[in-house]
């Protein structure tokens, strides 16, 4: 161990194992971010290894925000797993090199299992940010399930511990049911220094009025996420369909993005639904910072989290989420206080609940004010790298 001393300051060597890592965007990439960089501001060493997205990019290192990086090359992807020869060796490597005290594997990543045909020399965290779930509306992640869960549970077993990020998620989860006696709840966070350093003060905010919206009042809900077959964009769409005085947009790209723009084209909504693809930093924070509502329609529990959510809540917005039977969506936001929750799939009670936000101008407004309550009392980030501190310690002081 790099460092310990009961009662003093204490420091470790910490290895994530991680798919991707920002600026590729996503909910495990951008947490992974927060928790390794927060790590390394306690005093730990931090090193991540992870893929790189872009196929033409070589083996690359860099140090970000005190975190040692490594992203080792791809030559494509497969069935959502980099196509990564490289990466067995890398890792090899960077466990007999750096010499972890932890080694901190989030899944799902194929890539993870390589620890399996690495010796054993330090305690290992799995951090379960989802199952891989058989999906009723892609068909061929059931297929392929088969040739992935072999070797989930032989890591499952492997593992000293399990870090589910619900309790709802781990009570649902098949793969982790055996397994609930090293498992461990510990939720997702946010680190709102990180949100603060992209805003810039000269974006225009569009501050809400205190008094009651005029007929022409338009609300403004903002959806962001991958165009993916569990994120229900569609049903956003159709509901669009039926608040004629409300804009969205949906910002994102990926295979199900034509879709969704065929759909918007069809029931001619193009001047109220805008679809601007995958944008930058400030854009995005400039899209929070002036919707109304935030809205996260997904229709299934690979939906596990919703970490975006905390992005909406950093920036006092109220919450539109589904009811995802096993997923942790609900709660992040809890409903009437933080938002509002209707069933999944189901476009009349999305378009309810947006048309309820347009009308009840004190009730959006006390919502949002609930929602960043709620983030800095449950979700930042400093509070999550105490708990998982609080593990790696068990680990290496049981005997």
């Amino acid at each position: 161990m790099s460092g310990w001393d009961p009662g003093l300051q204490w420091t470790m060597k910490i290895l994530h194992v991680s798919k991707f890592y920002p600026p590729v965007r996503g909910g495990i990439e951008n947490f992974v971010r927060d928790l390794a960089t927060a790590q390394a501001k306690q005093g730990h060493e931090v090193y991540v290894l992870a893929h790189q997205t872009d196929f033409a990019k070589p083996h690359h290192y860099e140090n970000i925000n005190g975190v040692a990086l490594e992203r080792v090359r791809t030559f494509g992807q497969l069935s959502y797993a980099p196509v990564t020869p490289e990466f067995p060796v890398r890792l090899w490597r960077a466990i007999r090199q750096f010499r972890p005290d932890i080694i901190h594997a989030h899944l799902p990543n194929v890539s993870a299992f390589w620890l399996l045909f690495c010796p054993k020399t330090c305690p290992l965290i799995l951090h379960w940010h989802a199952d891989v779930v058989a999906s009723e509306i892609d068909r061929k992640l059931s297929v392929l399930y088969h040739f992935y869960k072999p070797w989930e549970t032989a890591l499952l077993k492997r593992a000293d511990d399990v870090i589910a990020t619900s309790r709802a998620y781990l009570d649902y989860s098949a793969p982790l049911r055996p397994y609930h006696q090293k498992c461990h709840v510990i939720p997702l966070g946010l680190d709102p220094d990180r949100m603060a350093s992209h805003e810039n003060s000269s974006m225009p905010d569009r501050t809400p009025d205190t008094k009651p919206p005029s007929p022409d009042f338009y609300l403004l809900v903002l959806s962001v996420g991958r165009f993916t077959y569990y994120k229900g964009f569609e049903y956003l769409v159709e509901a669009a369909e039926k608040t004629p005085r409300v804009r969205f947009i949906i910002v994102g790209d990926g295979p199900e993005y034509s879709a969704i723009k065929g759909l918007v084209a069809e029931k001619r909504l193009e001047t109220r639904v805008f679809l601007p693809g995958s944008v930058d930093r400030q854009t995005l924070i400039r899209l929070f910072r002036t919707c109304d509502v935030f809205c996260l329609p997904s229709v299934e529990r690979t939906e596990a989290f919703g970490l975006v959510l905390l992005e909406a809540m950093y920036f006092g917005k109220p919450l539109i989420t589904t009811k995802i039977p096993g997923s942790g969506v609900m709660g992040v936001n809890i409903h009437g206080i933080t938002g509002l929750q209707v069933p999944p799939q189901n476009p009349e009670a999305l378009a309810e609940a947006i048309d309820y936000f347009r009308e009840k101008l004190e009730k959006r407004l006390r919502m949002g004010i609930m929602a960043k309550k709620r983030l800095t009392d449950a979700f930042h980030i400093q509070s999550v790298v105490k708990k998982i501190e609080k593990l790696y310690r068990n680990q290496k002081t049981t005997p």
